[in-house]
């Protein structure tokens, strides 16, 4: 196989025969003492046979002497050098799985010093038939020179892999993904595409994301323990790294929507206003805010041997990177706007029952009157929401884009029939969506569930209705067969009443339903996990937390917020902006402060002073 135009091969040592069990790449680039010091002697001590593997390194258009510094070398082990034009870390790694004579390769950087029985470990690990990942820690040197970067990495360390060993390996797509130390066969990587050289970062987490999609297991080697004497500037690491991975996380999104969910761009919307507010200023800035941070760095970064200084110097780096990356992401995004299209959108979901004419038998709470809603839909149409679908949502979750600016999911439960008269033509002249979730055993009949309770008579929209609606821009979910309260089921039955609702409800609208709310707000973890396997979206009404959903909000565990017929102006701007409201609880304070000045008038005669 042969290397790309202007790479040059030099064989240190004559090759051996027989062919290695595994070869070794080093991808470097101006690191010649540290690499000729350090990593590569550790490497040549290993106490694998010398004929059982080799060691390539790439010199990835290094200037500082390091091609004539490893032809002076003489190793036990075969050392081949390859010099190419800078390609950065990726390229190099590609050039030397080209360039690979063995079956499995192991990935070391250049700052990396391998305990002696590393290799012994990692080929051992590879005995049995079916490829796998083999993967061990990596520490930061004792030796390494004293910074806040590198304090901050030696903590790093010591949590990620604390956490790996508490629960037995790395849980793809949770948790991150460290390329060097890790072996695998050469075969299995080529087969995946090697690394993205595109995304400029976080390619080991990219391809480990493939390579678990692809099937393949993990193993740690918790022994196999490899040393990082980390010698990286604590500036470099603040504006080169935050550039690098601001930019990798917008592209790693694009190329791997199922990761976006997890990314830290996805959390935008949620923080608190103050901390967006602070995004948007040092994304707008027209000169980086990161500058005012170099100098106090700089101060701790000379104290940093004492605790509390070091302490003071990570926050103020983990604020720098902050800074850097956003300014990165909504560069490569477009702008600061593009990037919270992209990533920054907050969903509030409110809940209806029945629109319709007040009635004394229907159960309180539930009914809000056409006049009311037909205002509060046009209150927020004139605040610049719009109303989408849940389909939309779970779209937006997936790439990023076809959302309005100020999105709002009207939810309506239980399929009212009234809904056809009061409340959806009321959406189509604001050319709101919104999702109806429908009781699907009752179809055409009425509210048996309410009756059962002595509760009065609607009655439900008929499958023509929810046929005819489904085509005017509304969606239809399920709500079980029977509205019946899931936790109280077994397995069995559980499974028809979520899973055969949405069979029920696909067959009138003619297409596959994607959305499901929980009767009553009631789930237990069996019925989260039904409802996982069968929808893409489910829904609950729960009035202890906010109902407002954001890209990192779990789509089996939408919140909800219940519109009441009471609510004023203040009430649903609360909902639209918090997910509830905060005047619930003064009224009742205010309510049994009332109760409470009556009682001393009736018992004492004399209002309380």
């Amino acid at each position: 196989m042969g290397l790309p135009s202007g790479v040059r091969s030099l064989a240190v040592q004559s090759i051996m025969k027989p062919l290695p069990k595994i070869s070794v790449i080093i991808p470097t680039y101006n690191r010649r003492d540290l690499l000729v010091s350090r990593s590569l002697p550790a490497l040549f001590n290993q106490d694998l046979p010398a004929d059982e593997y080799e060691v390539i390194v790439v010199v990835d258009g290094s200037t500082d002497g390091t091609i004539e510094a490893l032809e002076g070398m003489k190793p036990r082990c075969a050392l081949r050098t390859i010099q190419q034009p800078n390609r950065g870390w990726t390229g190099a790694r590609h050039t030397g799985i080209k360039e690979a004579r063995s079956e499995l390769i192991l990935f070391v950087d250049d700052d990396i010093i391998c305990s002696p029985d590393l290799l012994r470990q990692h080929v051992a690990a590879h005995k049995g038939p079916d490829p796998i990942v083999v993967y061990g820690p990596i520490f930061v040197a004792p030796e390494s020179p004293a910074s806040i970067v590198r304090y901050g990495a030696e903590s790093w360390y010591k949590k990620y892999y604390g956490r790996i060993e508490t629960q037995g390996g790395l849980k793809f797509p949770q948790d991150d993904y460290l390329a060097s130390n890790t072996s695998l066969p050469r075969a299995t990587l080529l087969a995946c595409g090697g690394f993205d050289e595109h995304l400029g970062g976080k390619e080991d987490y990219e391809l480990g994301l493939r390579l678990w999609k692809m099937g393949v297991r993990f193993h740690y080697l918790p022994k196999a323990v490899a040393y990082e004497f980390f010698a990286k500037r604590t500036l470099d690491v603040l504006f080169k790294d935050g550039k690098i991975y601001g930019r990798a996380e917008v592209l790693l999104c694009r190329k791997h929507p199922d990761y976006r969910p997890l990314s830290g761009l996805a959390t935008m919307a949620k923080a608190p206003w103050g901390s967006r507010l602070r995004q948007h200023i040092y994304a707008l800035s027209p000169v980086s805010p990161v500058y005012l941070l170099t100098l106090p760095l700089w101060m701790c970064d000379k104290l940093c041997r004492f605790p509390v200084v070091q302490k003071v110097g990570r926050r103020l780096l983990g604020i720098g990177r902050g800074i850097v990356e956003v300014r990165s992401a909504a560069k490569e995004a477009g702008s600061w706007k593009a990037l919270r299209r992209e990533f920054g959108v907050r969903l509030p979901v409110l809940i209806y029952h029945h629109i319709g004419p007040m009635r004394p038998e229907v159960a309180p709470g539930l009914t809000v009157t056409p006049e009311i809603f037909e205002r509060q839909v046009r209150w927020i149409a004139r605040r610049g929401y719009t109303g989408i679908r849940p389909a939309d949502w779970a779209c937006w979750c997936r790439e990023g884009k076809g959302l309005p600016a100020k999105p709002v999911l009207l939810t309506f439960d239980d399929g009212y029939a009234d809904l056809v008269e009061h409340a959806l033509p009321v959406l189509r002249r604001y050319g709101f969506g919104a999702v109806v979730f429908i009781v699907t055993g009752l179809v055409g009949r009425t509210n048996a569930w309410d009756e059962a309770q002595g509760w009065g008579t609607l009655n439900l929209m008929t499958a023509e209705q929810i046929h005819y609606w489904t085509t005017q821009g509304i969606e239809f979910g399920a709500h079980t067969r029977t509205h019946t309260d899931l936790t109280t089921l077994p397995a069995d039955k559980m499974a028809e009443e979520i899973i055969g609702s949405g069979d029920d409800l696909a067959r009138i609208v003619g297409v596959p339903v994607t959305s499901f709310a929980y009767p009553y707000g009631c789930y237990n973890q069996a019925a989260n996990d039904c409802a996982r396997g069968a929808y893409s979206l489910t829904f609950r009404a729960d009035e202890t937390t906010p109902g407002i959903s954001y890209l990192c909000t779990d789509p089996h565990d939408m919140q909800r917020t219940m519109v009441l017929l009471g609510d004023t102006g203040v009430d649903l701007e609360c909902r639209l902006r918090l997910g509830h409201t905060i005047l619930v609880k003064l009224r009742g304070r205010l309510k049994v402060r009332s109760r409470f000045k009556r009682t001393v008038r009736f018992i004492f005669g004399r209002p309380q002073p």
